[in-house]
């Protein structure tokens, strides 16, 4: 992180993460989300983790639970291979924020974004039954030519992203989901 841009981690538990980054003049807002997410995942891998969980900011950290998953049946689903009426209805509502900062200057104004969310690392998906994980390998296959392009390359659209690294865990939903609380899923307009 600098004057230029760049990202932040913050660790509040041993595997709860604060993520934020954030861009310079030239920086779009998509790709201020981009390489949010891809920071995201870099971070899950590198601590060895292989899922992470987007967190409401009031929410608390949720705890592992006993697999309630049959035998011979998938721990988790992925949200492409879910009924259309059910692929992102039991999406966790994340905390993920982004917000212009305006910084003036004698001839124009320079917008600069940012992005930040809570997450917490994951190893056993199917330990959190009825929530909704994303699978970091995922993000960087999918991120990591376009970041490593420093946006050259074609980024992938954000439903084309979540369709493909959204897992859901089988088990009951944790109460109603509404679309105010999957807007947060999504890069800001």
């Amino acid at each position: 992180m600098g004057y230029t841009g760049g990202y932040t981690d913050t660790q509040i538990e041993e595997d709860v993460y604060r993520v934020r980054f954030s861009g310079n003049g030239m920086t779009t807002k998509n790709m201020v989300w981009q390489y949010w997410i891809y920071r995201c995942a870099e971070l899950t891998t590198q601590k060895g983790y292989t899922h992470f969980m987007l967190l409401r900011s009031d929410e608390q950290t949720p705890m592992p639970q006993a697999s309630s998953a049959p035998d011979g049946k998938p721990a988790y689903r992925t949200t492409a291979s879910a009924a259309d009426d059910d692929a992102l209805s039991r999406v966790t509502p994340t905390a993920t924020t982004s917000a212009p900062v305006f910084i003036y200057v004698p001839t124009a104004p320079v917008i600069k974004y940012a992005n930040e969310g809570r997450i917490k690392l994951v190893k056993n998906p199917a330990a959190y039954p009825g929530r909704t994980l994303v699978r970091a390998d995922v993000v960087l296959r999918l991120v990591g030519p376009f970041v490593r392009s420093a946006g050259k390359e074609r980024a992938p659209s954000d439903m084309e992203l979540l369709k493909l690294a959204l897992i859901t865990v089988p088990g009951p939903p944790r109460g109603r989901v509404t679309l105010d609380d999957l807007k947060y899923l999504l890069p800001p307009l």
